[in-house]
């Protein structure tokens, strides 16, 4: 808190009230005039300030006026005599926060500093969530930009995915384009994403898919270009990256761009398009690394997520554990492995325990804990309930049944 009052007295008398009811209050200036109160808020821009209505050198309104645009978030209590009623009303529409009246009873005094100790409180809560958030989205979001390009190289567009990822980034996607670049020397992954994020940064949202070979951009193109527009304004964009790629690298950096569409499905179009334009100027070799998932390697990672889950399904496994193995995003593996085998990660793994589970029910004499551990399952009712929804019967009801099965073809 900053307190200011050309009166002595008066200040002396705000202080010791403030400390005296509000010890968590940290008191960080005193000023006896405008100009001083002036310094401190650009100083300190504290949370709050009590603020005299008259004072020398600039009243209180004026400092208020002089700092609403510059983003200070100071809660201002306007302290002031009756008679200048004319003025709160003046700082009332300056989004003053409250006001004690001079000489003014404690209790109200009590109450405005406590109501706005608890708007102060939400702020920083709400402000943590943002921050927290705003953290995890900078870690997230190179992981699933680079996954929803996964989808279009593929040629099976995430459309879902994508509109997620365009919420949870406030963005509002009007048209895009792919734009691949080939660099013929080598630059780092975090390098190129860097050097990508700087150049766009306040001109145009963006996804990127680095790879040691190459990289594909796609460019979210702005509202406000109209269409006779949109291509030269790909064309500036992708020659003043791969201008910088040049400089970094200090070597030639050949790219593609494809054409501007405004539906998501559409930049499948515009990637095929990006890499025949890299065709016509290079070899086949130098474009055959670029980022591409054909069918055939996504049949691959599935078959090799399966022999995965067959060799651990006893174990505590995860899908990210399975996405380590195969060497691909728990996110991609998800999408491909529901894609090629009808079952989603759980469900496989899901079968292939109760498989094994109804198996020790037929062979061995196990308690059913001993089943449920060697099948993957810690929590034994957790497992009793997943091998009823599962098989339609109890172990019980199913080993009973196994019993009868087997002395009918024992007679």
């Amino acid at each position: 808190m900053v307190i200011a009052d050309d009166e002595p007295i008066v200040l002396k008398s705000q202080e010791l009230f403030v400390r005296k009811e509000f010890p968590e209050i940290d008191i960080v200036g005193m000023a006896k005039n405008g100009i001083e109160l002036k310094e401190l808020l650009e100083a300190y821009e504290p949370d709050l300030a009590i603020v005299d209505i008259r004072m020398p050198g600039l009243s209180g309104i004026e400092v208020m006026e002089l700092l609403k645009d510059k983003g200070i978030g100071t809660h201002f209590i306007i302290n002031t005599a009756y008679s200048d009623f004319e003025y709160v009303k003046k700082a009332l529409d300056l989004r003053t926060d409250g006001y004690i009246l001079k000489p003014g009873k404690q209790q109200e005094k009590r109450e405005t500093i406590q109501r706005l100790l608890g708007t102060v409180k939400a702020e920083r809560e709400e402000n943590a969530k943002k921050q927290y958030l705003s953290t995890a989205l900078d870690v997230i979001n190179p992981v699933f930009g680079s996954e929803i390009l996964l989808s279009i190289f593929s040629e099976k567009c995430d459309e879902e995915n994508f509109q997620i990822y365009l919420r949870a980034n406030a963005i509002h996607f009007y048209a895009g384009c792919i734009i691949t670049f080939l660099p013929q020397k080598g630059i780092s992954r975090r390098k190129m994403n860097r050097e990508i994020g700087d150049l766009l940064e306040g001109i145009c949202d963006f996804l990127a898919a680095v790879t040691k070979e190459g990289t594909v951009v796609m460019l979210f193109v702005p509202q406000e270009l109209n269409k006779t527009r949109q291509t030269s304004w790909r064309d500036e964009i992708a020659e003043w990256i791969a201008g910088r790629i040049r400089e970094v690298t200090e070597g030639e950096c050949l790219y593609g761009a494809g054409g501007v569409y405004g539906s998501f499905p559409e930049m499948a179009v515009s990637y095929r398009e990006s890499i025949d334009v890299l065709k016509a100027e290079s070899s086949e070799e130098a474009f055959s690394a670029l980022p591409k998932e054909s069918d055939d390697k996504n049949k691959d990672y599935v078959q090799r997520a399966e022999q995965y889950i067959r060799s651990n399904f006893a174990k505590d496994i995860s899908l990210a554990d399975c996405a380590d193995y195969v060497g691909i995003s728990s996110y991609y593996l998800s999408h491909i492995f529901k894609d090629k085998t009808g079952r989603t990660f759980i469900e496989y793994l899901t079968d292939i325990r109760i498989c094994h589970a109804k198996e020790l029910c037929r062979g061995q004499d196990l308690s059913i804990k001993d089943i449920s551990e060697r099948c993957g399952y810690l929590n034994t009712t957790y497992f009793y309930k997943v091998f009823k929804k599962n098989v339609g019967r109890t172990i019980g009801e199913y080993r009973k049944q196994e019993q009868e099965k087997n002395n009918v073809e024992d007679k």
